[in-house]
């Protein structure tokens, strides 16, 4: 090839590069953007999966707060409170920057298991695509499914162990005085039959045939300096006080654990922190609340009921409808035998979940009594898995733990369908 040839060929072969350069950014480019999309989808898959996993704890929790899951009647009753609560906690978790869609035949229940009802929720949102559209796909639909239960252990012998944490320092005889049967031979010096039998509730009904809806008092008087309390920490009755008014997280309790009772009739503690707690007309940390909120059962006592905020409730408007309150507490159960004077130890043998209507002072001197009146909303008994507690809830054990307690009182948990 002559000279010139050669230069033709070389002139013809410039800017080359240049176009296959161009190419391979505008590859790269739509490969970026490709990944962007991605990433962003995968995003918008975890806040999805966030909203649902939500969603399912909040209706689940509805079971628990409305008792059912301790009736014979089950939780079918509870199902439209359990999805609108669902619902409206699933749409405050934004997928995308915008409230996800969860329309109802998006929220099903499985009510087969007695004391373990499901909720399953499934999350769509669809989101834009920025890249993707140089291709013609301007959105993608995305979804995601969670699975919740409220498990109630009562009667189950192969289940985890509850552990039960937030546990306040009242005490119940296993002594039930509006229910003669099955007798309990242990309340001697109490009136009634059993709440808990080998294992299993034993009137899991609404009242009066049930237990659920039946009026209490705490803190009643029982043989000299006894008051049906629990020395949850030590005898302090700081301590004591501090264990009502706020959560102690730092004992875990289950069934079997043997503990001392609080001697002392401890009326100021009493009634201050029951005030405290309840918001009912104290000064607390220097600040007067007032204003419970307040119960309505409903006739013939069958969930679920309605709780209202009061007007000391400081984080929802006094006279809406809430799951939540501080009036929901948790009390252990004992054996029912008469409390020895001055002192005694009680083994827990399960649990009581409370609504706290009031507290109420009666007479004076050595006689005095902070009544505190309640009703019943659930009764549990103990896993049978094996499960030792610790601090937090945790453990291990054949059959593992679950944590309870306070108003969630029954564990709430997400499971696999």
């Amino acid at each position: 090839m002559s000279p010139i040839e050669m230069s033709g060929a070389k002139s013809r072969q410039r800017g080359s590069s240049l176009f296959i350069v161009a190419a391979a950014l505008i590859a790269f480019i739509g490969l970026m953007g490709l990944a962007i999309d991605l990433v962003s989808l995968y995003l918008g898959k975890s806040e999805a999966q966030r909203a649902a996993d939500a969603a399912a704890l909040a209706g689940a929790t509805v079971f628990v707060s409305t008792g059912c899951t301790s009736t014979s009647a089950g939780c079918a009753a509870s199902q439209t409170l359990a999805a609108t609560q669902a619902v409206t906690v699933g749409q405050t978790n934004l997928v995308g920057g915008a409230a996800p869609t969860i329309p109802n035949g998006n929220v099903s229940f499985d009510l087969s298991h007695a004391g373990d009802p499901l909720i399953t929720v499934v999350v769509n949102a669809t989101l834009p695509t920025y890249f993707m559209k140089v291709f013609g796909v301007t959105s993608a639909n995305i979804s995601a499914t969670a699975t919740a239960e409220a498990f109630n252990p009562s009667g189950n012998t192969t289940g985890p162990t509850l552990c039960v944490s937030c546990l306040k320092p009242f005490l119940v005889p296993n002594c039930d005085p509006s229910h003669l049967a099955p007798a309990n031979a242990s309340c001697t010096g109490n009136t009634g039959g059993a709440f808990i039998t080998n294992g299993t509730i034993a009137h899991p009904g609404a009242y009066p045939a049930g237990v659920i809806g039946e009026p209490w008092t705490l803190h009643s008087v029982g043989p000299p300096s006894q008051y049906y309390e629990l020395a949850i920490g030590g005898q302090s009755k700081n301590q004591f006080e501090n264990n009502v008014q706020f959560c102690n997280t730092n004992v875990v309790i289950t069934c079997g654990n043997t503990l001392n009772t609080l001697n002392g009739n401890a009326v100021g503690p009493n009634g201050h922190a029951v005030g405290c707690l309840i918001t009912y007309g104290q000064t607390c940390n220097s600040q007067t609340v007032n204003g419970t909120d307040t119960i309505t059962v409903n006739a013939g006592a069958t969930p679920p009921w309605t709780i209202t905020a009061g007007a000391g409730n400081p984080f929802f408007t006094a006279g809406s409808t809430i799951t939540q309150s501080a009036s929901i507490i948790t009390a252990a159960v004992y054996d029912g035998h008469d409390l020895n004077p001055g002192g005694d130890t009680v083994t827990i043998i399960g649990y009581l979940q409370f609504f706290i209507k009031d507290v109420a002072h009666h007479g004076s001197g050595g006689g005095q009594t902070d009544d505190i009146d309640a009703i019943i909303m659930n009764v549990t008994t103990c896993g049978a898995g094996g499960g030792t507690c610790g601090a937090g809830g945790s453990g291990q054990g054949t059959g593992g733990t679950v944590a309870g307690g306070g108003a969630g009182f029954v564990p709430v948990r997400l499971v696999h369908p």
